[in-house]
């Protein structure tokens, strides 16, 4: 994990985004609400996201900082009853109100659209990890290889951009994960 935390670190830094590690007291204030997994305390430890919003195209993907995501949670509660099967579901980021969760027990993130009669949850990675340099990629691609240029003149995410985030995407996650993602910036 350290070696995808530290490359996380150096692009998110390149694009402009702050990345930083926390106080261990606010570790202990989240675990007396939240069972976090260790990869996830490792993360928010030294090299938790302090940027706000991910542009890329549409809504922006809002990562949650440690110190608001038990009080975020909360934004999630009631859909997240009504469609959770699993206590150690973790909401770590969303688009536009749509989620973003990580599953402890498996470690997989899945996204779903909010305000569904259904849920279809999709997964998106296998691993936290997985996410991370998800991440990482869309840094590098969209904002330090094309300078946050990456929609077209109807402001629609380029095709060209799409398929080369495809490509490089495809290098990191499974298929199914791929197409999630390229659905979620369509």
């Amino acid at each position: 994990m350290e070696p995808v935390l530290r490359k996380w670190h150096k692009v998110m830094t390149k694009c402009g985004f702050t990345v930083g590690s926390i106080d261990e007291h606010v570790i202990s204030e989240i675990k007396k609400s939240l069972h976090l997994s260790e990869k996830l305390v490792t993360w928010y430890r030294k090299f938790a996201p302090r940027m706000g919003e991910l542009d890329f195209g549409g809504n922006p993907i809002q990562l949650y900082e440690p110190e608001e995501l038990v009080d975020l949670q909360m934004n999630f509660s009631h859909n997240l009853r009504n469609m959770q099967k699993d206590p150690d579901w973790i909401v770590i980021a969303d688009k536009g109100s749509d989620p973003f969760i990580f599953e402890q027990k498996t470690e997989k993130i899945y996204h779903t659209w909010h305000g569904q009669r259904s849920v279809n949850l999709r997964k998106i990675a296998p691993d936290l990890e997985g996410f991370i340099e998800t991440l990482t990629v869309l840094g590098e691609i969209c904002h330090l290889k094309y300078g946050g240029h990456f929609l077209n003149d109807e402001w629609e995410f380029d095709k060209k951009i799409l398929q080369e985030i495809g490509m490089k995407l495809g290098t990191v996650l499974p298929d199914e994960c791929v197409k999630s993602w390229i659905l979620i910036l369509e």
